[in-house]
């Protein structure tokens, strides 16, 4: 996945064991943890199946009219297994609140103390999803919605990342296209910051809120993440979701009321942190 930004860094890394809310409440830049070992390297499709049930997936089938499709979880396992599965097969934010999944989808303890939205029920379930990925697929640059960080572990696989500063997710907004810029198409700013990593199994990518990010799939993965947002970046967070609506980007989340409710039972210094957010 060639770069077309000069100012290249590859994402820092971190020790599984260096992982604490504190950490990520002051996060920079992106990081990717490695060590952290939890679920089996390799998940086969009937395991994935007997986990799933009858649990509705949100596809993004990227190649038939970049929509949003609903799939079983059955129909779209045969599909995403078959040897020629086909590259628009992505699910990335499919929630899995149901507790029969903390066996093998479970959520790390800091990202689980550091993150607000477990304290609302409106958001709580945006703490698992499941990751199921057909080779080729391809993100283009986005930002996470509700201005919320994201989290993405792979049990098995391959992803390249890029990612460019949350400070610029204003000027990287392409007003004709209503996107933001790709290097896919051209339109990349020269000069601009980013991150880039490969992310394999048994290593997790986190993406702080607002920083705008792609994402190349080459081979199948499987993997689960989530949606964030602890104390220190809710500024941004209201930042990027105030920008979201007048972009008319926005969804029916209230991410203002989420904070209000979540810092009714926080301690003052989080309190203080979203009173001056929502400001």
């Amino acid at each position: 996945m060639p770069t077309h930004a000069s100012h290249t860094s590859p994402v820092p890394r971190l020790d599984h064991q260096a992982l604490t809310a504190e950490t990520l409440d002051g996060l920079t830049t992106p990081i990717v943890v490695t060590g952290w070992p939890l679920p089996p390297r390799h998940l086969a499709t009937d395991a994935l199946q007997h986990w799933l049930r009858d649990q509705v997936l949100w596809v993004y089938a990227r190649n038939s009219g970049d929509t949003w499709q609903e799939w079983s979880a059955a129909d779209f396992l045969a599909a995403w297994a078959a040897p020629d599965a086909d590259p628009g097969l992505n699910v990335v934010d499919v929630y899995l609140p149901d507790g029969r999944f903390d066996a093998v989808f479970p959520v790390h303890p800091a990202l689980d103390a550091a993150n607000l939205l477990n304290a609302d029920p409106r958001t709580a379930h945006y703490r698992r999803s499941v990751v199921l990925t057909a080779p080729g697929a391809y993100t283009p640059m986005h930002v996470d919605s509700y201005g919320c960080g994201g989290w993405m572990y792979l049990i098995s696989g391959e992803k390249h990342w890029e990612l460019a500063d949350a400070a610029l997710g204003a000027d990287l907004w392409d007003a004709t296209t209503q996107d933001y810029a790709d290097p896919r198409a051209g339109n990349w700013p020269d000069g601009t910051p980013t991150w880039t990593a490969t992310l394999r199994a048994g290593e997790m990518m986190i993406c702080p809120p607002g920083f705008v990010h792609r994402v190349a799939t080459p081979v199948r993965c499987v993997g689960f993440g989530g949606a964030f947002l602890p104390a220190g970046h809710v500024a941004r967070g209201v930042e990027v979701w105030r920008r979201e609506q007048v972009l008319g980007q926005a969804g029916s989340l209230d991410l203002a009321d989420v904070l209000t409710h979540a810092g009714s039972n926080a301690t003052p210094a989080v309190q203080a942190a979203i009173a001056a957010a929502l400001r």
